[in-house]
């Protein structure tokens, strides 16, 4: 009987594991920050921004340049140390669009939680996924806490 239910148990394990959306990898090809005027202008930076996700509202962004400028200082994320990424975390899916072109957007609100050296941080966000058929292709990102927004261009890693 005990053998039972541990294979029922195993079962929901492994059921909950496989039904889970795979994560992308995904590196920024363009950054574009919105300023003064509503115009967007593209920033560069010195080392690749990489991004994990996918359409579940997971998200992962590594890299302390990008990270620090989003934060608008506050996190000071350390180049070439374990403080370099920030993770969306307690994600609510607020709104889905499809668009003429097939795009689909998914928009979440969340708080996006930066581990620094010093603590933590974690400003509310909103963050909007820019899905072709099973990837994300595109992120914009707007830190309510000190209103910057960004918009990446993601290129899938092979």
């Amino acid at each position: 009987m005990r053998k039972k239910y541990l294979l029922i148990v195993l079962f929901l394990c492994f059921y909950k594991n496989y039904g889970q959306e795979p994560i992308q990898e995904a590196y920024v090809s363009k950054t574009h920050v919105l300023v003064e005027d509503d115009e967007w202008n593209e920033v560069n930076y010195s080392s690749m921004v990489d991004i994990f996700s996918n359409r579940q509202g997971q998200l992962k962004i590594a890299n302390a340049e990008f990270l620090t400028e989003l934060s608008g200082g506050k996190a000071k994320m350390l180049d070439k140390s374990a403080y370099i990424t920030a993770v969306l975390d307690s994600q609510v899916l607020t709104k889905s669009k499809t668009e003429k072109n097939g795009l689909l957007s998914l928009t979440y609100e969340g708080k996006l939680v930066f581990k620094t050296f010093e603590g933590s941080y974690a400003p509310p966000v909103k963050v909007t996924f820019i899905v072709n058929q099973a990837d994300v292709i595109g992120l914009k990102i707007h830190n309510n806490e000190n209103s910057k927004d960004y918009a990446l261009d993601l290129t899938i890693k092979d």
